[in-house]
């Protein structure tokens, strides 16, 4: 018999085994300083880099019978006196949690306590709304707004230009912020750097769109690998493979997270769908019956406010494939 939904989302998988190094490590707890608040800004295996309030670097390991940190946990740690290393003791209450599926079903926290997500798109990879779609389908059921970050749009020439202002439009009139920049020469970057700063922002976007040449523009003193688009393939070369979180001030920090290249969505329910196109989701309230799927129900109020113009072609066919597909593409 085949497996339910939710029980293929429940499904227990045997746990991994602890690594050698992670079990020999012996702390002497007489060696601990007094407690600290932190930020993690990177994670690798069972260790962590955690900031301290003048944001200098501490490497620190990660107690057993703790939750899983991720990037962007306030946290409270102890240094080991004489060492340049410390012990993750304690995650403060997290504002926002961004979770991902992984491959086996299972649900993965990306990063913490993030006011919005930034992405990033670019004219090699082309623009796809239906891929746009996905991303704030995504966002919306982590609760998270989104900004849409267009960037080297040097690279297009007035007529490409005006097309792909055409179609961003139909966002921008959904109340999503776009930019249209080049983290190449700085063509509007400094507007994007302005409305981030006191913000906590979450970068994402596939790869070859240019989110390492943003950040070095926007963090300079910063090593960053950056890669270019591949001349067989078409696709961006990955360069960096674990979240890290890069700071302005004490309000202000931007997280790469190769974790969200693509949003896979497999965990969420269709109602979840529904509420991440916007527009037809208040639409939907006047619907006839309450569980419109707005495909061709009788009294739809979706359908005749298309048939008004007053919802984009893409955004609803978009919206219907992915209902009409639900199981084919989230499971």
């Amino acid at each position: 018999m085949a497996k339910s939904r939710h029980q293929q989302k429940s499904r227990s998988h045997k746990p991994r085994p602890t690594s050698k190094a992670h079990k020999s490590v012996q702390i002497d707890e007489s060696s601990l300083l007094e407690p600290e608040q932190g930020i993690v800004i990177s994670r690798f295996g069972q260790q962590v880099d955690v900031a301290d309030q003048d944001f200098a670097t501490i490497r620190c390991f990660i107690r057993k019978s703790m939750q899983v940190p991720v990037v962007g946990d306030r946290a409270i740690f102890r240094r080991q006196e004489g060492l340049e290393t410390g012990v993750l003791v304690e995650l403060e209450e997290r504002r926002s949690l961004l979770k991902r599926p992984t491959p086996h079903h299972g649900i993965k926290p990306v990063v913490a306590n993030v006011d919005f997500i930034g992405l990033l798109l670019a004219p090699e990879l082309g623009f796809s709304e239906m891929m746009l779609d996905r991303y704030l389908v995504a966002a919306q059921a982590s609760d998270l707004p989104v900004w849409i970050i267009f960037n080297k749009w040097d690279l297009l020439d007035s007529e490409q230009q005006a097309q792909i202002d055409q179609r961003l439009s139909v966002y921008q009139e959904l109340d999503y912020p776009v930019y249209r920049i080049s983290a190449k020469t700085g063509l509007g970057v400094e507007q994007l750097k302005e409305d981030f700063l006191g913000k906590k922002l979450l970068l994402a976007g596939q790869s070859g769109v240019g989110k390492s040449t943003l950040i070095q523009f926007l963090f300079p003193d910063s090593q960053i690998a950056t890669g270019e688009i591949s001349e067989n393939s078409g696709l961006g070369k990955h360069t960096t493979t674990a979240s890290r979180l890069y700071k302005l001030d004490h309000n202000t920090y931007l997280v790469d997270s190769p974790g969200v290249r693509e949003f896979g969505l497999w965990h969420l329910e269709a109602n979840d769908v529904q509420q991440g196109f916007v527009e037809i989701a208040q639409l939907g309230e006047r619907c006839k019956f309450r569980d419109c799927k707005h495909l061709n129900e009788p009294g739809c109020a979706v359908l005749a406010a298309h048939e008004n113009h007053q919802i984009a072609n893409t955004r609803l066919q978009n919206y219907q494939h992915l209902i009409q597909n639900f199981d084919q593409v989230f499971l």
